[in-house]
């Protein structure tokens, strides 16, 4: 799941689908407090979907 954060302030999320050979070279980033807030955000936050927010925003 992505957490994602539109031009107009709103969040959303989205899948993506990665190989896992292709992730294993993303380097890390953010620290352990960080990817606990955005986990919360996805899990309770009731986030519209990308397409959601592209139906609601065209």
């Amino acid at each position: 799941m992505l957490l994602l954060t539109m031009r107009d302030g709103q969040e959303v999320f989205s899948l993506l689908d990665v190989w896992p050979a292709s992730f294993d070279h993303l380097p890390e980033t953010l620290d352990t407090a960080t990817k606990r807030a955005i986990a919360h955000r996805l899990d309770y936050g009731e986030l519209p979907t990308s397409a959601q927010w592209t139906n609601l925003n065209t």
